[in-house]
């Protein structure tokens, strides 16, 4: 059970104190305990409530899934790419190499093995807490959601950017987006991946294959002399393609 901010379990005989990671509601079912690689114990809980939808908006909208910014709408939104694994990366690298220096089976390798694994965890959970909170308000926001059918593994054998496409984590991203939507009785839908969204003028369909580097990110139409945005172009593309 859950005692204010502490739990009680079975054969322990004084409560537990926990810093929870979000207000307890409903009846609790059940408590798992666990510990981490990092040498902390969690407890999971298991609660019962009534579910209460989100309301439905009628709104619409493309995204395309970036590198400078993780997510880009078709009305010019734009969600920050933290890049959490860069952020850490100096600090994991310091760690990791104190941690070779170590004689293997010591109590100093232990404690050095845990500092990494920490160091793991932190980026693992800020990246998965960026995740969802942007999936979430992206559901909350639109009714159906039109994204790309990405092929992340097959993009990861580009090796100058594998590191920066396996710390966005579009793949997950858009698995969150996939469920949400379903429990909230609204709609993703994924369009072809080889769909040229980022080459394509949104305004008259000209393709402009000059666009192929990523390092433009404004160009102009040459057929209707539009200017566009890189990303924002490929979204509207994306949301036009996925309602057709």
């Amino acid at each position: 059970s859950v005692v204010g901010s502490t739990v009680v379990l079975p054969k322990v005989s004084t409560p537990i104190k926990i810093k929870a990671s979000r207000e307890i509601l409903g009846k609790v079912n059940s408590m798992t305990v666990s510990r981490d690689c990092d040498g902390k114990y969690y407890v999971s809980i298991l609660t019962e409530q009534e579910y209460e939808p989100i309301e439905k908006t009628n709104s619409i909208v493309g995204i395309d899934l970036g590198l400078k910014d993780f997510v880009i709408t078709s009305d010019g939104n734009k969600y920050a790419s933290h890049k959490f694994l860069t952020k850490y990366e100096k600090r994991l690298k310091r760690a990791q190499k104190h941690l070779s220096r170590k004689r293997k089976a010591s109590h100093s390798s232990e404690k050095q093995r845990r500092k990494v694994a920490k160091i793991h965890k932190k980026v693992a959970n800020s990246r998965n807490d960026m995740l969802h909170k942007t999936s979430t308000d992206l559901v909350r926001k639109y009714d159906v959601i039109c994204c790309e059918d990405l092929n992340v593994k097959s993009m990861m054998k580009n090796h100058k950017l594998a590191k920066s496409i396996s710390d966005a984590s579009w793949g997950t991203f858009v698995t969150y987006l996939q469920y949400k939507c379903e429990r909230e009785d609204k709609q993703l839908i994924k369009i072809n991946r080889w769909f040229p969204s980022s080459q394509t003028c949104s305004k008259c369909g000209h393709v402009n294959k000059s666009t192929k580097n990523l390092s433009v990110r404004m160009w102009k139409c040459p057929n209707c002399g539009t200017f566009h945005d890189r990303d924002v172009n490929a979204a509207i593309n994306i949301l036009n393609e996925g309602i057709d």
